[in-house]
C-alpha cells in the first residue's frame, strides 16, 4: 500500500482548483467543498488513511472544511479562478506563495489517482453532490442539529462510508 503524509487543506484545495481550471471547468466554493470531502473519502476507503489534515463540518448544504470555505466565501457562487496563497516576511522581504501538496505526493502515482477522481467529480453538478451528501445517514440523521448549527463534525468513518455508498455514482469504476 502506498503511504502519504497528511496534507494541508489549502494544498488540496489548490490542487483541485488548478486541475479544474486546467480542464476549463473551474469549481465554485460549494463544489470545491464536496470534491475535497469525497477525495478524503476515497483516501479513507482505498488507503485507510485521511488525505486532508482538517475536519469537515456538517452544514446546511453538506460537508464543509471551514478554513478553506472562509478563504473562498467572497466568491459566492462564482467559479474560483485563483489559488490560495500565503505571505511570509523573510529578511524584510514579503514573499507570497501558493500552498502545494508535498512533493512525495505530487510526484507519485497517487497524484494521478487524485486527478482521475477530481476529473470525474468536477463533471458532476454541485447540487447533485449536495444531494448525494444529504441522502447519506451521516448528514440525514443529523439534519435537525445541522439546521440549528449544533451538529458535530463528520468522523472519518462517516466520510469513508459516504464515499463507499456512493462510489459508483461519484467516480464509476476506476483503475487500481
Amino acid at each position: 500500500m502506498k503511504k502519504f503524509e497528511l496534507q494541508n487543506p489549502f494544498a488540496v484545495a489548490n490542487f483541485i482548483i488548478d486541475f479544474a481550471m486546467g480542464k476549463g471547468n473551474p469549481v465554485t466554493n460549494l463544489k470545491l467543498q464536496k470534491i475535497m470531502f469525497f477525495l478524503q473519502g476515497y483516501c479513507l476507503s482505498k488507503y485507510e488513511a485521511p488525505l486532508i489534515d482538517g475536519n469537515f463540518s456538517k452544514w446546511r448544504y453538506g460537508p464543509v472544511e471551514e478554513d478553506v470555505y472562509r478563504k473562498f466565501k467572497n466568491n459566492g457562487a462564482t467559479p474560483i479562478t485563483y489559488e490560495y496563497k500565503e505571505a511570509i516576511i523573510k529578511d524584510g522581504i514579503i514573499c507570497v506563495y501558493p500552498i502545494r501538496m508535498d512533493d512525495n505526493v505530487l510526484n507519485s502515482g497517487i497524484a494521478n489517482e487524485f486527478e482521475k477522481i477530481v476529473e470525474k467529480l468536477i463533471d458532476i453538478e454541485p447540487w447533485k453532490l449536495v444531494e448525494i451528501t444529504h441522502s447519506h445517514f451521516s448528514w440525514r440523521n443529523y439534519a435537525d442539529e445541522i439546521y440549528v448549527h449544533e451538529a458535530r463534525d463528520y468522523t472519518n468513518e462517516e466520510i469513508k462510508s459516504c464515499f463507499i455508498d456512493n462510489e459508483v455514482e461519484l467516480v464509476g469504476e476506476y483503475d487500481e
